[in-house]
C-alpha cells in the first residue's frame, strides 16, 4: 500500500525533560517510543519524516540541544524545519538569537541532515501564526 501523505512531527526538543516542558502531553510518549514508531514508519513507507522545531531562548538553545537533535535525526531519513517563533507580548517563550538558529543549521548540514529555516510572515502587523488568536483574546 502506497502512502499518500507525508509525516511531520512537532519535535521541538530531542531531550525528554525539555520536550515535556514544552508539550506536557509528550510525557506519556517518550522520545524512545517516538523514535521506534518513526523507525517502523520508515521501514514500511520508505518516506522521509519532517521534524518541526522551534528554537526558544533559554529553553532549547544550547549546544546539548543541538547535539541531541542531530543524534535523534540519525535514526531515520528526515528533514528539519526550524521555525521562527512569533513572540506574544510577555509570554514565557521568546525567539532564540539568530546565531543559535545558524548553529542548528550548520550542525545539521555538517551531519548530512536536510534543514531549512521557515521564516514567519505577517509578524510585522501581528498577523503571524498564533498572534491573531492572542490579539483576539486580549481585546475581548
Amino acid at each position: 500500500d502506497e502512502v499518500k501523505f507525508k509525516l511531520a512531527v512537532s519535535l521541538h526538543s530531542a531531550i525528554d525533560e525539555i520536550r515535556s516542558r514544552i508539550m506536557p502531553f509528550s510525557e506519556n510518549f517518550p522520545l524512545k517510543d517516538l523514535r521506534e514508531s518513526l523507525e517502523y514508519w520508515y521501514a514500511k513507507t520508505k518516506s522521509r519524516v519532517t521534524y518541526e522545531y522551534v528554537v526558544w531562548k533559554d529553553i532549547n538553545d544550547k549546544q546539548e540541544d543541538i547535539d541531541a537533535l542531530v543524534k535523534f535525526c540519525r535514526h531515520v531519513p528526515c528533514k528539519v524545519n526550524l521555525i521562527e517563533y512569533n513572540p506574544i507580548d510577555d509570554g514565557e517563550f521568546q525567539q532564540a538569537a539568530p546565531e543559535v538558529t545558524d548553529a542548528y543549521i550548520r550542525a545539521l548540514e555538517r551531519n548530512d541532515i536536510v534543514a531549512k529555516v521557515r521564516r514567519s510572515r505577517g509578524k510585522d502587523i501581528d498577523a503571524a501564526c498564533g498572534q491573531l488568536a492572542n490579539k483576539n483574546e486580549t481585546t475581548a
